[in-house]
């Protein structure tokens, strides 16, 4: 058997050697790596792919004309046999074959290609042993694939991870059906399924199918094996070759030729069934194999990461530095851990372990500053307890508080632990938190005043005292003074009345009243089409934008049509939802759609109007819901109850009639919206009267219950059915009367 080579200029005895196994530095670069073996060149046909080669530029030797002596030249002789490799030739070939017997399958191929030499005894018969040794010795490789010698399937194995066909590297798999490595695109180009043979190759005789190994992989299986048979084209067209002579034979009559056939065809098939076998006790090879060497990798792995814990800790390192840097960042070492390898790896390890360091170190000042904090702030909570419901929402949050620049100081100069109680209420003494909270709300007010003054449709003169900080009272109370969290979305805030109360709760799990843990600190912009919708209104009722305050449009007797909104059919009529100016701002900024690219008001008429005054309004903010806390205690701090129970709690302090604002406040941080428009019915309708909020319809049957979670809604339902609701929309499997629902009365 014999290897082959691609030589540069195709004539390999174009090239010089001095003795079949001399020169053996040099010579390395004449040959090129095989990475095709040779049973695909010939017994398939396929084609082979070989790495161009630089050819090696032939040294021109100059005759010199000068007179050497004999025993001088046989000296520089003696002396140029001494200084080279040629004594190899020497030794015994039994003594070479023992050495070889020690090598890797992967080292004795590359030293069969390192010499012509080489190649010539690693391609003898006699070495035929030597191959199989060191294939039983690498872990015990599968035996040669039927018509393959030693030299093929070991280049099969080790010779490089190139594809067979066009030459792409890191192709991993090896397809023991068809004996190759090819890469996806050459595997979608070569195979056939046998499902498309017949159309494929339509003159070919489909028996011969049975005739050629084949793959249960194809292209498009991503790894997964089919359980088809995927055939390589070129096997196709060599057997179509070696069938179809036989047949010739049979169809001329030639004495045996039909016999010779069969047995042909009866040899192919039991050679087909050998590969496959063959080819499934090499899979599992392969993978048990892959498992070993994973697993090896992982030993060597853990080994080198004991070694350079030791290693480190041996430098001076800190131990917990050491374990967090393994957790926190990439060590892994698959090579043996040798002094020069260390001495190039720890630089790059002593980077990540000063970035661990430090690490830990901003997570240390961070814990301690955070128990700090949590320590504050339960004192400064405390603080603010003892004030009135109505002063609560004027306080900042405890990350307001904490940014300023006393308290921040102040928390930096405490322990560690933070738990130093007294020096955090003498802070609360020195710090005067009523005279804190009344400078946070006017640095608060002045920010909003500043942010109208830039803002452009704003006049400046209005603003001229709130830019220079004198007064911002009158600026932020007008109409046109609308703005919006830029954290919770574009939900108007119509003047300070509402900024004052907002906070962000991101969780809403529960309400409360602006101290959950769950707040962020809030930062405010100008709400344009908030803006725009207020500056039509005041146009349409003819009073000025830049003077008019929102008091002064709460108190005019003007209700207002979206004219953007079509008209809504019920019972035969059509109706229109009459709304307050608040509520048609909300409703402008809410509908961003084509009917409402500019708002469009109409006001209702005397009648319309007084139509509307003579219905029953729903209470706003409603009954039901948990927005009320008391103002004589801090019962509800962080946990709004509703009106009933305020008002029963009110019972402790001997107070039996609560007024609003005085006795029991509005949570107005949890009253997002004002109250619902009201369904004004412009014709009327057929089967009864206009209905509207407070209105029961005439046709509601036994239609009267309510759901308390839904208080702004004027829905109302069978028994089955607000039981339904609250169950899929609330979530609620046992609702309550008087709970959970309501009967009207």
């Amino acid at each position: 058997m014999s290897l082959e080579y691609a030589h540069s200029d195709g004539d390999p005895e174009s090239m010089d050697y001095d003795s079949p196994l001399t020169e053996l530095e040099d010579s390395g670069t004449e040959y090129s790596r095989e990475t095709q073996s040779e049973d695909s060149g010939s017994e398939y046909g396929r084609e082979t792919f070989k790495k161009p080669v630089k050819k090696r530029a032939k040294a021109v030797k100059v005759a010199v004309k000068k007179a050497v002596p004999a025993a001088k030249a046989k000296v520089s002789g003696s002396s140029r046999q001494k200084n080279t490799l040629s004594l190899i030739v020497t030794m015994p070939l039994d003594v070479l074959f023992e050495i070889f017997d020690l090598l890797q399958p992967s080292d004795l191929l590359h030293l069969s290609r390192t010499n012509k030499a080489f190649c010539e005894v690693l391609s003898s018969n006699n070495a035929a042993s030597v191959w199989k040794t060191v294939r039983v010795n690498r872990g015990g490789i599968p035996d040669c694939m039927p018509g393959m010698s030693e030299v093929q399937w070991a280049n099969l194995f080790f010779g490089g991870s190139q594809c067979h066909v066009c030459g792409v590297s890191k192709i991993l798999r090896i397809d023991f059906g068809i004996r190759c490595r090819a890469c996806t695109r050459c595997l979608k180009k070569n195979l056939v399924f046998e499902s498309s043979f017949s159309s494929k190759f339509p003159g070919f005789n489909p028996l011969i199918m049975d005739l050629i190994p084949f793959a249960n992989i194809g292209g498009w299986a991503h790894g997964h094996a089919s359980g088809s048979k995927f055939f390589w084209s070129a096997d196709v067209f060599q057997m179509a070759e070696q069938f179809g002579a036989y047949q010739k034979d049979a169809y001329m009559g030639k004495r045996g030729a039909k016999q010779a056939l069969e047995v042909f065809m009866e040899l192919r098939r039991k050679y087909v069934v050998s590969v496959i076998n063959h080819a499934a006790v090499c899979n599992t090879w392969v993978n048990e194999d892959r498992k070993r060497h994973l697993n090896d990798i992982a030993e060597l792995r853990s080994q080198n990461d004991k070694l350079i814990r030791v290693r480190l800790l041996d430098l001076g390192h800190n131990t917990q530095d050491v374990e967090r840097l393994f957790l926190c960042r990439d060590i892994d070492i698959d090579k043996e851990l040798t002094d020069a390898r260390w001495k190039r790896l720890l630089p790059n390890i002593e980077r990540k372990l000063s970035e661990v360091k430090e690490e830990r170190r901003l997570e240390e000042q961070m814990k301690a500053s955070s128990a700090r904090r949590g320590h504050l702030m339960l004192i400064y909570i405390a603080c603010v307890r003892q004030f009135r419901a109505t002063q609560w929402a004027s306080m900042p949050i405890y990350k307001e508080f904490f940014k300023f620049p006393d308290v921040a100081e102040f928390i930096d100069s405490l322990p560690s632990d933070g738990q130093d109680s007294e020096a955090c209420r003498i802070m609360m003494d020195r710090l005067r938190v009523p005279e804190l909270c009344a400078e946070y709300v006017y640095q608060k007010k002045l920010a909003l005043a500043q942010l109208l003054a830039s803002s452009s449709d704003i006049s400046q003169d209005t603003l001229t005292l709130a830019s220079q900080g004198t007064d911002t009272r009158d600026t932020l109370q007008l109409a046109t003074s609308i703005f919006q969290c830029t954290r919770s979305g574009a939900l108007p805030l119509i003047t300070w009345d509402k900024v004052q109360y907002h906070k962000c709760d991101f969780h809403n799990i529960t309400p409360n009243y602006g101290w959950s843990n769950s707040l962020a600190v809030c930062t405010f912009e100008i709400s344009d089409p908030g803006v725009v919708a207020a500056c039509s209104l005041l146009s349409l009722v003819g009073l000025d934008p830049e003077i008019t305050t929102a008091g002064t449009m709460d108190q005019l007797p003007c209700l207002f049509f979206c004219s953007g909104c079509p008209p809504m059919s019920e019972n035969g009529g059509s109706y229109r939802m009459a709304m307050d100016w608040r509520r048609s701002v909300f409703h402008y900024v809410e509908q961003r759609d084509a009917l409402h690219s500019e708002p469009r008001w109409e006001l209702l008429s005397a009648a319309q109007l007084e139509a509307v005054q003579s219905l029953r309004a729903l209470e706003c903010p409603g009954p039901y819901g948990r927005i009320c806390c008391c103002n004589k205690c801090d019962a509800h701090f962080g946990n709004a109850v509703t009106k009933a129970a305020v008002i029963d709690h009110l019972r402790s302090h001997g107070i039996t009639s609560p007024k609003e604002g005085v006795d029991f406040i509005y949570a107005e941080g949890l009253v997002k919206r004002p109250p619902p428009g009201t369904k004004t019915f412009v014709i009327p309708q057929v089967l009864g009267k206009p209905t509207g909020p407070g209105k029961i319809p005439p046709n509601r049957g036994k239609q009267d219950y309510c759901c308390q979670h839904c208080p702004r809604s004027s829905r109302t339902f069978v028994l089955g059915g607000v039981r339904h609701h609250l169950r899929d929309k609330h979530k609620i499997v046992s609702p309550s009367l008087g709970v959970d629902y309501h009967k009207i009365k």
